[in-house]
């Protein structure tokens, strides 16, 4: 299959590059190797500077009423001292979704422009041929078909473990890095409130209530593990 663009990854990027240039007339194919929709781990907190942005991918509306409520404030908790501020509000407040909310809003929008959908599919070979790029893609239960396009674009996460020349290779360290994501239920912790918790050695974040009302926390951190 010939295409102008080929993109690997339906994540925000992803979807929105697909959307942009559908819009410009490109044929565009779009590769995921995920069924929507899937949870991922990450804050799920969307700034204001964005809503503009999915003012112009024509989701806006729809991200209001799944979202979760008004984020006007941030505090950073280290051990018993609170430190709060509030959230400049001249372009509206940021607020909180499930990216398995919001990457399914996002690539359904860029399958409305026009846009091929290839999902799931996984990406497991790329190389370059007679001046374009051919990209193979596993389609399940053993088959495969092969895309070409003059640019790819990966938006795949440089995390991502793959085939790839542009993807993390088999057998790549991490440095001890460990993120995890939990919604807890029954938290005292104000609505508008992003809190941002210090540990020694780590980083904790919360983006706020989630549409449930349950408070969302993405944690990084750089200590190994115990085997």
């Amino acid at each position: 299959m010939t295409h102008d663009v080929i993109i690997v990854g339906a994540g925000p990027a992803g979807s929105t590059a697909a959307i942009e240039l559908a819009r410009q007339g490109r044929s565009v194919a779009l590769v995921e190797k995920d069924e929507f929709p899937r949870r991922k781990v990450c804050g799920e907190y969307m700034s204001a500077t964005n809503i503009p942005v999915l003012q112009r991918l024509g989701v806006a509306e729809a991200w209001r009423d799944r979202a979760g409520p008004e984020i006007r404030k941030v505090a950073l908790f280290a051990g018993q001292r609170i430190v709060s501020a509030p959230m400049p509000g001249r372009d509206g407040f940021g607020r909180a979704l499930g990216r398995d909310v919001h990457d399914t809003l996002l690539r359904d929008a860029a399958g409305r422009e026009g846009v091929e959908l290839y999902q799931p599919c996984r990406a497991v070979a790329l190389c370059r041929v007679r001046g374009r790029h051919e990209l193979t893609i596993d389609t399940g239960s053993g088959g495969s078909m092969t895309l070409s396009a003059p640019v790819v674009i990966a938006a795949h996460g440089s995390w991502e473990r793959n085939t790839l020349p542009t993807g993390l290779q088999k057998g790549s360290g991490t440095n001890g890095l460990l993120g995890f994501k939990a919604h807890f239920r029954g938290a005292s912790l104000a609505r508008d409130t992003m809190p941002l918790l210090a540990f020694p050695g780590d980083m904790a974040a919360s983006c706020g209530p989630m549409p449930d009302g349950c408070p969302c926390h993405a944690a990084s951190g750089a200590r190994r593990l115990p085997r």
